[in-house]
C-alpha cells in the first residue's frame, strides 16, 4: 500500500496525538534513514522519498517520535514533487513542527523549524523567509545539528543571491558561511556554495563605488588545487557523481548567462539542468523564469525553432499561473514579464507593454528590486526594438538604477551607455 493511500483519513491531530514510539531500536532505524537523506540530496535525491515514505510507514505502524517528523517532511516534498499538492505538502510539513513541540524534543525543533522555513517560500514573501532561515541558523549552531546547519548554509546563499537582497551584503555573509561550513569540515556543502559564491562576485564586478572591494572566489577552501575555476568546480561535480551540486552549477551558469543577456547559453544551460533534475529545488522556480524569457526572446529570432521555443515560454508561464495562486507576493511580478514577452513574441504591441508596466510595478511593491532593473531592461530592448528609443532610453536608466541598488554593478556598466 502506497504511503499516500496509508495517510488517507489521517489528520494532523492524530499524528500530533497519536501512539508514541518506545522501541529504541525502532527509532536508531528511522534516524538512520534519516541521515541517509544527506549525501542522497548531492548525490541521489530521487532516494529520498523512499527513505521518507519508509520513516513515515514505520511510525505508522509502531507509534510517532522525533524521527518521525524530519519523514513527513521529506514525504511532505516528495508530494510536492510528484502530486505537484502544494496544499498537501504544506499540511505535512507543518504538523512535523506540531510533533515535535508536543513531544518536548527540543533538540530537534530547530532542525524540524529549519525545513519548514525552506518549504514556506511557497506562500509566504521571500524577504521574510531569509530572515528566518539566518535566525533559525543560529539555532541549529547552539544545537549542534550539523547536516541541518550545512542545508541551512546553503539555502541562505542561495536565496540571498535571487530575491532582490543586497549582492555585497550577500557576498559578505555567503563568504563568512562558506568558512563557517569548512571549520566544522562539511565538506559535502562547499561546493554548490561556492558556486553560488562565485555567480554573486561576477555579478558585482570589479568596478564600481566603493572602499570596500569584494572578496576572491574561495576555491581554496574545498583542499584541491585542481579546482580553481567554475569549470573546475563543475567538473568535479561530474566526475564524483554528485547529482545535487552539478545541477547546482549548471543552475550558477544558466542565471549568469540570463543577466548577461546570452539567451542561447541560457537555454543551454537551463536544458542541462532540467536533465539532472531528480527532486524540486528551490533554484527550480527561477530555472523556470530565466528558461522561459529566454526562450520567448529567441522565439524573435524567427527560425525553424521559433514555435518550438515558444511552447517552452508557454509552459514556464502554465507552471507561474499556478504557483501565483499561492503567493502573489513572490511569483506575480515574474508571471506579468513572462507574459510580456509572450505578447511581444505574437506582435501586440500594446499589451506587451501594459504587462511590462504591470510587472515593473509589482516587483516595486513586492521589493524586488532586481527583477525591477530586469523588466525595465527587457522593456527597453522591446521598445528599441519597435523603434522607440526616446522611451527604451528612460527603461535603460531605470534598470541601471535598480541594478545599482542590489549591488550588480556589473549589469548597471553594461548599461553605462544608454545612461
Amino acid at each position: 500500500m502506497s504511503t499516500k493511500s496509508l495517510l488517507d483519513g489521517i489528520t494532523s491531530a492524530d499524528v500530533i496525538h497519536g501512539k508514541r514510539m518506545a522501541d529504541k531500536r525502532l527509532r536508531w532505524r528511522l534516524r538512520f534513514l534519516h541521515l541517509l537523506n544527506t549525501p542522497l540530496y548531492m548525490m541521489k535525491p530521487s532516494l529520498m522519498s523512499v527513505t521518507a515514505c519508509r520513516i513515515v510507514k514505520l511510525s505508522l505502524e509502531n507509534g510517532f517520535c522525533s524521527e518521525s517528523a524530519i519523514g513527513l517532511q521529506v514525504y511532505s516534498l516528495g508530494v510536492w514533487h510528484i502530486q505537484k499538492d502544494i496544499e498537501e505538502c504544506i499540511k505535512w510539513n507543518q504538523a512535523a513542527l506540531r510533533l515535535v513541540e508536543s513531544l518536548g524534543a527540543k533538540n530537534v525543533i530547530p532542525r524540524v523549524a529549519m525545513n519548514v522555513h525552506l518549504f514556506n517560500y511557497r506562500k509566504e514573501p521571500l524577504q521574510a523567509t531569509i530572515e528566518s532561515l539566518k535566525e533559525n541558523h543560529g539555532e541549529l549552531l547552539m544545537a549542534g545539528e550539523m547536516v541541518a546547519l550545512s542545508m541551512s548554509a546553503y539555502h541562505v546563499c542561495r536565496r540571498s543571491q535571487v530575491f532582490g537582497r543586497s549582492l555585497l551584503t550577500a557576498e559578505k555573509d555567503c563568504a563568512a558561511l562558506l568558512h563557517e561550513m569548512h571549520q566544522l569540515r562539511q565538506m559535502n556543502v562547499l561546493l554548490p556554495m561556492i558556486s553560488s559564491h562565485l555567480s554573486i562576485l561576477k555579478l558585482i564586478g570589479t568596478h564600481y563605488d566603493s572602499k570596500q572591494q569584494p572578496r576572491k572566489p574561495l576555491f581554496h577552501l574545498l583542499g584541491n588545487s585542481e579546482i580553481n575555476s567554475e569549470d573546475g568546480l563543475l567538473q568535479h561535480a561530474l566526475s564524483n557523481q554528485l547529482v545535487g551540486a552539478t545541477q547546482e552549477c549548471y543552475f550558477d551558469r544558466l542565471m549568469l548567462a540570463f543577466w548577461s543577456r546570452n539567451y542561447s547559453e541560457a537555454a543551454h544551460y537551463a536544458e542541462k539542468y532540467s536533465k539532472c533534475h531528480q527532486q524540486q529545488r528551490f533554484s527550480d522556480l527561477f530555472q523556470t523564469l530565466y528558461q522561459g524569457v529566454s526562450a520567448f526572446r529567441l522565439a524573435r529570432l524567427k527560425d525553424d525553432k521559433a514555435r518550438e521555443w515558444v511552447n517552452v515560454g508557454n509552459n514556464a508561464i502554465s507552471q507561474y499561473q499556478t504557483w501565483v495562486k499561492y503567493s502573489d507576493w513572490n511569483w506575480e511580478n515574474k508571471l506579468l514579464l513572462l507574459e510580456a514577452e509572450s505578447h511581444a513574441c505574437e506582435g501586440e504591441l500594446e499589451m506587451a507593454k501594459s504587462k511590462f508596466r504591470a510587472s515593473i510595478d509589482s516587483a516595486q511593491r513586492h521589493r524586488f528590486v532586481h527583477e525591477e532593473g530586469l523588466v525595465s531592461e527587457l522593456m527597453g530592448m522591446f521598445l528599441e526594438e519597435n523603434g522607440e528609443v526616446e522611451e527604451a532610453k528612460q527603461q535603460y536608466a531605470h534598470a541601471r538604477s535598480c541594478y545599482q541598488k542590489w549591488g550588480a554593478f556589473a549589469l548597471a556598466d553594461r548599461l553605462m551607455e544608454w545612461a
